[in-house]
């Protein structure tokens, strides 16, 4: 019973990480170049359902949100 939840359990995880968008951004010469983002579901980016982000020291279980800058509507005159 548990071995068939195991692997359940493992076809589901492998399941999700097809689904999701993953970058992986490597340096062998800088430690703060190194990161890890995964993005799920890969469709949904704007508001996905699972979002994680690990750099060295730094884990983000949330996406940060784009402040959005609405230009205020001028008049122009001269044209």
């Amino acid at each position: 019973m548990l071995n068939k939840l195991l692997l359940w359990a493992f076809i589901g995880f492998v399941a999700v990480l097809a689904c999701s968008e993953i970058n992986l951004e490597t340096s062998i010469y800088k430690e703060e170049k190194n990161s890890l983002e995964i993005i799920f579901p890969q469709w949904q980016t704007e508001q996905p359902w699972l979002y994680f982000y690990w750099t060295p020291g730094t884990v983000k279980w949330s996406q940060d949100k784009e402040e959005e800058t609405q230009e205020e509507p001028t008049l122009s005159l001269l044209q």
